[in-house]
């Protein structure tokens, strides 16, 4: 069966359809990964974008379900070069038997490596995935959308992993392995992103905000921006990706759209003179300059374009880090991120 893709500088693209066979929209954006496929479109950083592989072997291992970041695929579709040759294998029918369980409408056959470079010329461009070649009246721009409500946990989830400390975990689109990593420096009490956080009972040692997606300044996160404010100069507040973000705006800075993000596991970042190797998975920064009039100061930037990859607040212990220390691509070398968390709020254990 043909699909297309289509996108909205008028071109289009004719591929062949696998995964769910309906059709789909949403921001385009890659990923340079050449592997760890299920932990990517699981993240549910990836809400409302449709993702490209460039590298063009997908499929072609097992999936292992243990790996999975969320209880569900989170991208709004995929863009593929040749998944074909893999479909028919027994791990290739796997992906995609999974893709249509999960109501993902993939297209294969593209020359992904293309679309990547006009991106990265042309910045983020919006798409559809469709079983006609007929543009739409219009494209919608999913950024605009409240991507975290459609990814953050309903009701409060206490993970007690049997330390006395214990820590506040906004969810507004946390991986599973992040919770595994901190949960063991501290229990968690992980609250939805619309929680009533002024009136919350329970004691916490520490606020932490993890990733997710969308706009970092969309309406919907101004409560936990007025809670951060409030509550830094009572608790530690650490974070990361769009905690970063949001602290950042917290504490006076701003944010910004970038070209085309960072979405890969081969970003290096300059902290203190170290080199580490992170994974990353934004489409929005924070302002280096917006940063000058605030107490926050930048002590870690990406090698390749200068994007804010760490700041600290210059009096509180308020800290956080765009890229994913609970990722390893390096393959431990964001280790030290929980190991500076569990310095400051002590060892409860």
């Amino acid at each position: 069966m043909k699909r297309y893709l289509l996108l909205e500088d008028g071109s289009s693209y004719e591929g062949y359809a696998y995964g769910f066979k309906g059709e789909t929209n949403g921001e385009i954006v890659f990923t340079t990964s050449m592997s760890g496929y299920l932990e990517t479109i699981t993240d549910p950083s990836y809400a409302g974008e449709i993702l490209i592989f460039a590298f063009p072997e997908i499929a072609n291992y097992p999936l292992n379900m243990e790996h999975m970041e969320s209880d569900k695929v989170q991208v709004a579709g995929l863009i593929t070069k040749d998944a074909h040759s893999m479909l028919s294998s027994e791990y290739g029918n796997q992906f995609n038997e999974f893709l249509k369980v999960n109501k993902v409408p993939a297209i294969d056959g593209i020359d992904t490596r293309s679309i990547v470079e006009k991106i990265r010329k042309a910045g983020a461009i919006k798409g559809y995935i469709r079983n006609k070649n007929e543009m739409p009246d219009e494209f919608e721009d999913t950024m605009d959308i409240n991507l975290v409500s459609k990814v953050s946990r309903k009701k409060y989830q206490y993970y007690n992993s049997g330390n006395k400390k214990e820590i506040l975990f906004i969810d507004v689109g946390t991986k599973n392995s992040l919770i595994k990593e901190l949960g063991k420096i501290a229990s968690l009490h992980i609250v939805p992103y619309n929680c009533d956080f002024f009136n919350i009972k329970f004691h916490y040692d520490a606020i932490f905000i993890p990733n997710g997606p969308g706009n970092p300044d969309h309406p919907s996160m101004v409560l936990i921006k007025e809670f951060i404010k409030e509550k830094a100069n009572e608790v530690p507040v650490t974070g990361v990706c769009l905690g970063n973000q949001l602290i950042a705006l917290s504490m006076g800075g701003k944010t910004e759209k970038m070209k085309y993000g960072h979405r890969g596991v081969n970003h290096a970042v300059l902290i203190n003179n170290r080199v580490y190797i992170t994974s990353h998975n934004h489409g929005y920064a924070v302002n280096s300059e917006s940063m000058k009039n605030t107490k926050m100061e930048i002590t870690g930037r990406d090698i390749n374009d200068g994007t804010v990859e760490m700041i600290r607040h210059k009096e509180l212990p308020v800290f956080s880090v765009q890229f994913h220390p609970e990722a390893y691509p390096g393959p431990y070398d964001g280790s030290w991120f929980f190991n500076e968390i569990k310095k400051t709020i002590g060892d409860g254990i």
